[in-house]
């Protein structure tokens, strides 16, 4: 359903391109073929007649147009709405079966089976134009049941393709009743199927079990794949054709390999077959499905083991022990390994998400009367799957926000001198340690007067105070300020963006916002790569330890007599030439300050600005597991959380974004 939606949103404006009207072709198919296996037969009567017509698509009978196009569309809502309601036990509503009804009505005006429908006298069944004989031979992977399917199932669809004439049971593999797993498939089969199916559509039954079986299809007359099949499969499989009238004897010739004697060389070469065979059954990869819970159960363990092992390396340095500090070297690289390991289970490409928001686009943007081409980049960009999920509703309002504001009517674009279609980019790249997400549009851009303005009368800013352009930008995200002219359902009652805002800094990002007046606007969110365990680099300001995101560091410095003369009565600091902003940590967190210490200086990059932290002690990089600090911290600038060291002591986690915010907006750079 999801693949379907994906290519008619592909074709939304009608396509020639035969590669995407198979694809949508084929998912109908499926769909339609998925349904008869488990007997969803309202679904199977409604699907085959779009499939018939999209088979009429594909022969280039019928052009797939705009309106055909949408008309598939609600085909498929139709029929995921039919699928809830069979997967809940629940009847179809009123309204459901009326449309679904309304649909066959218009799928059968371009089929001229009107009657067919009113009749509900579809008729499935292909035995009428039987014109071959496949034998399929099919055998099952020990963990098949695991796929959700059953083997009735299989054999039940075959039946609303065509006639099974002659079925053999592979009994074999069965164990002793002592040893037998009941999850565990034993079986096989050798069958005939009469049908004028294609070698294609046999396949495509199996298509969503194909990584769960072994399966073999050909012609009954097809003498060569006999004989190959022969080769490849039981000992006595020959005797047992033979026996249940499969083949007769004389069909076979002494050209047959496996009844060959065997040589030396033979046995070499079989030997080294099957050790080929077993080599490549043991690095066979297959997706295992396990509940977040678990998962996020073992990286808080995993988050207790770091903890554990600081002071293990604490306790080793204290004791001098060279023993011991071997062994804690040893289990911190062991446990740094074990930690990639485990995050990257949680690690997830933004695809299937970015994906969905397809239909929010195309639906939003029809609903305005606006054409809009929705590009996606990076899709392949992997991000926690907890930080993916939060992200989704922050991304769909500021999507539809892009489509309702910013992207202009087909004709003020056209009087403006842009195309009458607008484009709206989704994009995701990897950069500092963090992931960028984009949504860029090239559409009427933020009037930054309009906005100053509003938010002046809102009280958010005082009427004296200077801003410049991106502080003006991001005044957006203050709640209440709306500068729709009309409120929508869509987007327009200033209640949207500050919590767009908000769920982003939960996330420990940041947004930042750009724009042209008439060129277009581009929404930047920045976020950590994972929530729960980073690489930390511990320092020191006044009595409190702190950490500092080791990803975002450029370099560390020390704070020398010269430097020291250069910023007295400054802010500021000259890094070879280049002037950065310094911030005092000890004098922003209100830390008391030690004279007569070595000062050092942390330079930070996050974004596109450059900032340097001054610190009293730099302790260096170890494994940070993140831990809340709770609510009554949750308003203070510039920490994102708290750490426990080996000695039991807490530090803080700079939270860079809002330091590096609070040093931008103090100097106006």
């Amino acid at each position: 359903l999801q693949i379907m939606e994906n290519a008619l949103l592909d074709a939304k404006d009608g396509t020639d391109d035969p590669e995407k009207i198979s694809e949508i072709f084929r998912a109908m198919h499926t769909i339609k073929g998925t349904a008869g296996m488990f007997e969803f037969n309202n679904i199977v009567s409604f699907t085959h007649i779009a499939e018939s017509l999209l088979d009429e698509v594909r022969n280039g009978v019928i052009p797939l147009d705009s309106n055909l196009s949408s008309l598939f569309m609600s085909v498929k809502d139709d029929t995921e709405s039919m699928v809830e309601c069979y997967v809940n036990n629940q009847e179809p509503s009123d309204d459901l079966t009326s449309s679904v009804n309304d649909l066959k009505l218009k799928l059968s005006s371009f089929l001229d089976l009107e009657e067919e429908i009113k009749n509900e006298e579809i008729s499935e069944n292909k035995n009428d134009l039987k014109d071959g004989t496949w034998h399929i031979s099919l055998r099952f992977n020990e963990d098949f049941f695991s796929s959700g399917m059953d083997v009735i199932s299989i054999f039940r669809f075959f039946k609303k393709l065509g006639e099974i004439q002659k079925i053999l049971v592979i009994t074999e593999h069965i164990k002793q009743i002592k040893e037998i797993n009941p999850l565990d498939t034993s079986i096989g089969f050798e069958f005939t199927f009469e049908s004028s199916c294609s070698k294609e559509e046999i396949l495509e039954i199996f298509e969503f079990v194909e990584d769960d079986i072994q399966l073999e299809v050909f012609k009954s007359k097809d003498k060569e794949s006999v004989l190959t099949l022969l080769e490849n499969k039981e000992e006595n499989l020959k005797e047992l054709l033979i026996k249940n009238s499969f083949y007769e004897e004389k069909y076979f010739n002494t050209e047959i390999k496996t009844i060959q004697e065997p040589t030396e060389q033979n046995i070499e070469q079989t030997k080294g077959s099957v050790s080929t065979k077993k080599n490549e059954v043991k690095e066979k990869s297959f997706s295992l499905r396990v509940e977040s819970s678990k998962v996020d159960l073992l990286i808080n363990k995993m988050g207790e083991m770091v903890i554990q092992n600081a002071k293990l390396v604490q306790l080793a340095e204290q004791t001098a022990n060279e023993d011991l500090e071997e062994v804690s070297s040893g289990m911190s690289l062991l446990l740094e390994d074990i930690r990639e390991a485990v995050m990257n289970i949680r690690m997830v490409q933004v695809k299937d998400s970015f994906v969905k928001f397809k239909r929010i686009v195309n639906d939003t943007a029809k609903k305005l009367g606006k054409d809009i081409d929705f590009i996606i980049e990076g899709a392949e960009t992997e991000l926690d799957k907890s930080v993916v999920e939060k992200l989704s509703d922050p991304l769909v309002h500021m999507l539809r926000n892009s489509i309702d504001h910013g992207v202009e009517m087909p004709e003020k674009r056209v009087e403006k001198g842009k195309s009458a279609k607008g484009t709206v980019y989704l994009r995701a790249y990897a950069d500092s340690g963090s992931i960028i997400i984009e949504i860029e549009d090239d559409g009427a851009g933020i009037n930054k007067e309009v906005v100053l303005k509003k938010a002046i009368e809102n009280g958010v800013v005082n009427e004296n105070q200077k801003l410049d352009d991106k502080q003006i930008y991001k005044l957006i995200f203050e709640a209440g300020l709306s500068t729709a002219k009309e409120v929508s359902d869509i987007s327009g009652r200033g209640v949207g963006m500050d919590v767009v805002r908000k769920n982003i800094e939960q996330l420990r990002g940041a947004i930042d916002v750009d724009s042209t007046l008439n060129k277009g606007s581009k929404f930047t969110i920045r976020l950590p790569l994972t929530l729960a365990i980073i690489d930390g680099f511990l320092v020191q300001a006044g009595n409190t330890k702190y950490i500092i995101p080791l990803d975002l560091i450029c370099e560390c410095m020390e704070l020398t007599e010269e430097y020291k003369t250069s910023i007295k009565g400054a802010n500021t600091i000259n890094l070879r030439g280049e002037v950065l902003p310094l911030l005092d940590i000890r004098t922003f967190f209100k830390e008391e300050i030690f004279e007569n210490i070595r000062k050092n200086i942390v330079i930070v990059k996050y974004g596109n600005y450059k900032v340097g932290l001054q610190v009293d002690e730099l302790y260096g990089s170890q494994q940070t597991v993140i831990k809340p600090l709770g609510e009554i911290f949750q308003n203070v600038p510039g920490i994102s959380g708290g750490s426990i060291l080996g000695t039991g002591e807490v530090a803080l986690i700079f939270d860079i974004p809002k330091l590096l915010e609070y040093k931008i907006k103090q100097k106006g750079v």
